[in-house]
């Protein structure tokens, strides 16, 4: 622990003032690269508009194709002001990315977009980050803060993520790549292209399979896709298929109670409390958009999608049978316009998102009559329109808007008491100031408003009848936010640095309440909460092939009224910091990165009750080579074989009993690829 904190001290030293040793002078010409938005995004981005004034990082082919990572969220989680949470080690769906603070329920409060469009559904289950191969990603687009809310819509209080798949090379050819490691994962991957600008067809396969790090955590998963893309005279357009299905065991916790002298967590960490739990999933994703230049700097675009997921989970242990269907269709009519108007430059994006989500969720306890049944649907249309205008030729103005309608349907076919049709109007708004100090330096400014609105799931589980099982009530208030942010952006010499402090407040924040006394829980509206911190990253070119990447984020989430007042946020730590160095050769690579996690509280512990989860460490380090059309790579995370956990439940009952969810130690991954 001295070691992490010593460690903790030099990168929040070096990412803050490995520029402030060197002062930038107006007659400086270099561009700040690492940080800075460029000037013209395509259409799978909405960043056109700039958002000069607002915290945005942007990961580029290169960093994720030789990130020592498996998976999107492995590679997210060394990003300043991202903290990844895992349970079982799968790092897909059962990760959470959470930005700026929000804990257990991050997944709802950070939007995760694939080329502009949502991917998160409207239930409480996690992102499906493996539909996205990470051979396809162009890039990856981290905005933070509210105006996350203005360009992408209702539940990016905290920020979104958006994954970039279009604008690469189009390749010809048939691409074999093939991945072996630790827990006998095995996983196999054919690309064939073919086509050319006009027109350009993609096919792909990806199978997966794993035993996993604990005993029934085997996993399998197949997704299959199609893609079409291509260009014609000044309009692009693009379709495509997915079709996923998984498999997946769930252990269940390892349970510690210390003064019964209990602690599975470290005599027995990958055994499984309920072995014969497992959940399963089948989808469907169809999607198309076409994009159109009307004019110099005008483009009109429409996006449409539709996709529908069937899942069972069934939980054996506790006698528990929870199957759901979920349908989403939506359209997403924009234009963009960059140039100028009197003088001045302006880069602007609007547009309409509409979507509607249907659910049928079925629920029943094994071995007892009855159950519940819910049945509901919920829309949504909005309006937007986010712009940079360039006030002089040194100062930006950030404005923009989104006025977001939302309609709600919600019964329970066991009791009809609990229902819930409603309709509201709620606003999300940012506006922010850039300032360019030197050509190479930007300090900025920015305030905004978000919201969330309650998913299907969490008004199903607002509270149930501790007798009967039978939904008392699905009232849920929409969850609003305010925040604040000054940072600065820079490039002095080789160094590109970006510093950024914020505070946010939310209010009717939706999270799960556990019931002490009759050992059920529900979902509520929490008082009042608050976000307070500070972000730092930077990446300097040392020369020869070599660059280091500092970062560290101090971040204070508390409770601001009511019984918990001054108390933590649960899972979320006060300090995330890490350094990433990598090499380029002319034929070789390698990347090594450490991350440090402080401690947190455990998912339901509001009440400061039971034990933190302890800090952890972790290093990872990879290489490859190519020659020709073949490519070879090694990882080795966890390098130091780190026991540790990031989520961790207590008991309702008991504050000396918890169960925490153990993560993988050392493994080893390695992966061929070659191109025909």
């Amino acid at each position: 622990m001295v070691l992490s904190n010593r460690l903790c001290v030099c990168t929040a030293i070096v990412a803050v003032a490995m520029a402030a040793a060197a002062k930038p002078t107006f007659a400086e010409t270099e561009e700040a690269g690492a940080f800075e938005l460029p000037p013209v995004i395509s259409t799978a981005s909405r960043l056109s508009a700039g958002l000069t004034s607002s915290s945005v990082t942007i990961v580029d082919k290169e960093a994720i194709d030789r990130h020592p990572g498996q998976t999107l969220p492995e590679i997210l989680a060394t990003e300043a002001g991202l903290h990844v949470r895992d349970i079982f080690g799968s790092g897909n769906s059962s990760a959470a990315v959470d930005i700026r603070g929000f804990g257990e329920q991050a997944t709802q409060n950070v939007l995760i977009l694939v080329d502009g469009r949502r991917i998160n559904d409207l239930d409480l289950s996690g992102v499906q980050f493996a539909l996205v191969p990470r051979e396809s990603i162009q890039r990856i687009e981290v905005l933070r803060g509210a105006a996350a809310s203005v360009l992408y819509g209702e539940g990016a209080v905290g920020g979104a993520i958006n994954i970039v798949t279009q604008g690469g090379t189009k390749k010809t050819g048939v691409s074999f790549i093939g991945t072996a490691g630790s827990f006998e994962y095995k996983r196999g991957q054919s690309i064939f292209q073919s086509g050319g600008d006009q027109i350009h067809v993609a096919l792909s396969a990806d199978v997966t399979e794993s035993e996993g790090y604990r005993r029934n955590n085997q996993l399998t998963r197949n997704i299959y896709s199609v893609n079409i893309t291509g260009e014609i005279d000044r309009t692009a357009y693009r379709l495509s298929a997915t079709y996923n299905t998984e498999e997946l065991g769930l252990p269940g916790n390892r349970v510690v109670n210390l003064p019964a002298n209990i602690n599975l967590v470290e005599s027995d960490p990958r055994g499984a409390q309920n072995p014969l739990d497992f959940a399963e999933e089948r989808g469907v994703r169809f999607e198309g958009g076409v994009e159109r230049e009307i004019a110099d700097g005008l483009k009109l675009s429409v996006d449409a999608g539709y996709r529908r997921s069937l899942t069972s989970s069934d939980f054996i242990g506790s006698f528990r049978i929870d199957d759901r269907a979920l349908s989403t269709a939506s359209i997403n009519p924009r234009i963009a316009y960059n140039g100028s108007i009197g003088g001045h430059s302006i880069n602007f994006i609007g547009g309409v998102d509409a979507s509607r989500t249907t659910a049928e969720v079925e629920q029943r306890f094994i071995g007892f009559p009855g159950g519940a049944d819910f049945d509901g649907w919920q829309s949504s249309v909005s309006i937007y329109g986010q712009a940079d205008i360039g006030l002089t030729d040194r100062l930006t103005l950030d404005a923009g808007a989104r006025v977001v309608r939302t309609g709600v349907k919600l019964e329970s076919l066991q009791n009809p008491n609990a229902r819930v049709r409603t309709n509201e109007t709620e606003l999300a708004a940012n506006l922010g100031l850039a300032f360019d100090v030197t050509e190479s330096m930007e300090i900025f400014a920015r305030g905004g408003r978000a919201v969330r609105v309650p998913t299907i799931d969490e008004r199903v589980g607002t509270q149930l009848n501790p007798i009967t099982f039978l939904a008392l009530s699905f009232d849920l208030k929409t969850q609003t936010s305010w925040d604040m942010e000054v940072g600065t952006e820079f490039a002095v010499g080789p160094v590109d640095a970006r510093v950024s402090v914020f505070q946010m407040n939310v209010r009717d924040q939706i999270a799960f309440t556990p019931g002490a006394i009759t050992g059920f829980g529900f979902n509520t509206n929490l008082d009042k909460t608050r976000r307070r911190g500070i972000e730092a990253e930077a990446v300097a070119d040392l020369g020869h092939g070599f660059t280091v990447s500092p970062r560290v984020t101090w971040l204070r989430a508390e409770f601001t009224e009511g019984p918990f007042n001054g108390n933590q946020i649960p899972v979320v730590p006060n300090l995330t910091a890490g350094v990433g160095i990598g090499w380029t050769g002319e034929h070789m690579w390698a990347n090594a990165n450490w991350r440090h996690v402080s401690d947190q509280r455990m998912i339901n512990d509001q009440e400061q009750l039971f034990p933190e989860i302890p800090a952890y460490d972790l290093v990872d380090v990879s290489a490859g080579t190519s020659f020709g059309p073949v490519s070879i790579s090694g990882e080795l995370r966890n390098v130091f074989d780190e026991s540790y956990f990031s989520s961790s439940v207590g008991s309702d009952t008991n504050p000396n009993l918890y169960g925490a969810f153990p993560l993988p130690g050392r493994a080893f991954y390695l992966e061929a690829a070659v191109d025909f």
